[in-house]
């Protein structure tokens, strides 16, 4: 009788002594950010479906918006594909919703261009778009409207993840004591950052996940792409989060949140009260086979391009391709690719007849230059070309050239022959549009340079500058 009462005494002790009284490890704050990013690092691709329940209430209305959204995001640590049905101004939260009542967005950030949509399917038309060459566009809305979805521990203030945000803290420190989060005792960081005071609690039973975090946003901190005014405040707070354990690997799946944001200056204030749960999560799944990043929009969108203005029709056999070399979106058939650039191998010459053989190339630097000889900077350009000739070809660099607008195939000999130009010209054979394309030809004359091993090394430069590309160090 005596044992099983010292049992239950001693049982009772130890639920109630303080955690902090424990032999715990002594970490430092990079220790436990590494501990957490290691846990975190683990959700970087997945496909998760959320609901959220949220009372937003502004100082400048009397009645609080009550909102109902459902997600679907796609993610793989670099492309990121959300869906978003919003339902606003319910009554309460029982009230039942469906599709076509909702408003609909779609954000896709596929690693190197933000497509937006937005559509109501009670409304007649395929909605509104835009693109943009931006991926903070991408990042804003998963941090804005994805609420920094919890599980990926992107937190409010700032784009980056909560652990590289502290890591670059200008003050930060361990607290000596554990404190208890639910029934977890967890490590609490303190940082001073140029984006905020942050204070975050790590559990170590939870894979050291942040059990609960404080955000406070003041006068000329950085807050997303901005930097707030003397009198701007932002306070985020998320807790009460539900941790499950899948496939190894420890995901919050239902959390709290609230933000409260001043803006006097202007007069306004809102706090947003919100429930997130994660009802669906998928790990690592296969993205390419699910086609988790391919455009979703329907024929005759209006999309819009942000950078430079331009409108633009969607259409299924169409794509939109970011030019590296000039930063320009270009919109073109789906089976069209800029395959030339720095770096990269040269193409076949698929579709351009050239009287060239694969010895005569062999282990041989290549200066290629595409040109129009209807036009005088192209005649120009290989006049030049041809006076340098032998001198290139003794340096091991063979030239060349290739008509790349129609012109009579008689007309062109006439010319090379007229003008003494001592190198192979060849000519697109059809599809000169595409052709130039693939080769990333954006004006003429266009000069393309490679080193020995036929990969690029320069390419849209001036036959003045020839001499300092020649010079430039290769992979070689």
């Amino acid at each position: 009788m005596r044992t099983g009462l010292s049992i239950i005494l001693l049982s009772l002790f130890l639920y109630f002594i303080p955690p902090q009284a424990f032999a715990v490890d002594e970490l430092t704050v990079s220790e436990l950010l590494d501990r957490y990013a290691a846990n975190q690092d683990k959700l970087s691709s997945f496909i998760a479906k959320t609901e959220d329940i949220s009372y937003t209430k502004w100082s400048n209305k009397e009645q609080p918006n009550l909102r109902r959204m459902v997600t679907e995001a796609r993610i793989d640590g670099k492309r990121s594909h959300i869906f978003y049905h919003i339902w606003d101004d319910l009554p309460n939260e029982d009230v039942s919703t469906t599709i076509e009542q909702a408003s609909n967005w779609v954000d896709l950030w596929n690693g190197n261009l933000a497509i937006l949509w937005h559509y109501r399917m009670s409304e007649e038309g395929t909605g509104s778009g835009n693109i943009s060459r931006d991926e903070k566009i991408g990042k804003a809305n998963i941090n804005a409207w994805y609420n920094g979805a919890p599980f990926m521990g992107i937190r409010y203030s700032n784009y980056e993840r909560i652990d590289s945000v502290i890591r670059q803290a200008d003050t930060m420190s361990v607290r000596k004591e554990l404190e208890k989060i639910g029934s977890s005792a967890c490590y609490v960081i303190d940082a001073e950052t140029n984006s905020g005071t942050y204070t975050a609690w790590f559990d170590p039973q939870h894979g050291y996940q942040i059990a609960q975090v404080e955000i406070s946003v003041g006068p000329n901190d950085h807050y997303r792409t901005t930097t707030l005014k003397d009198d701007e405040s932002r306070f985020l707070s998320v807790k009460n989060i539900r941790f499950e354990n899948i496939d190894g690997t420890w995901i919050p799946m239902e959390a709290d949140i609230h933000v409260k944001s001043i803006k006097p200056h202007l007069g306004l204030s809102v706090i947003i009260d919100k429930h997130h749960k994660v009802t669906h999560m998928n790990l690592n799944p296969d993205h390419e086979a699910l086609g988790s990043f391919v455009p979703v929009v329907p024929n005759g969108t209006i999309m819009w391009d942000m950078d430079f203005g331009i409108k633009y029709t969607w259409q299924e056999r169409m794509k939109f391709v970011v030019d590296h070399c000039d930063g320009r979106i270009k919109y073109v058939p789906k089976d069209w690719s800029i395959l030339v650039g720095v770096d990269k191998p040269l193409p076949s010459f698929e579709g351009i007849e050239l009287d060239l053989s694969a010895e005569q190339i062999k282990d041989k630097t290549i200066l290629l230059c595409f040109f129009d000889m209807q036009q005088r900077p192209s005649r120009n350009c290989l006049r030049q070309l041809s006076t340098r000739a032998q001198e290139l070809k003794a340096q091991g660099v063979v030239v060349m050239a290739i008509q790349a607008s129609e012109v009579e195939q008689a007309k062109l000999n006439e010319w090379i022959e007229e003008n003494n130009i001592l190198f192979p010209v060849g000519m697109i054979a059809d599809d000169e549009e595409k052709i130039r394309f693939t080769w990333g030809v954006r004006l003429l004359p266009w000069l393309i340079l490679t080193d020995k091993k036929h990969i690029v090394t320069a390419e849209g430069f001036s036959i003045a500058e020839l001499d300092e590309k020649l010079k430039m160090p290769t992979s070689q």
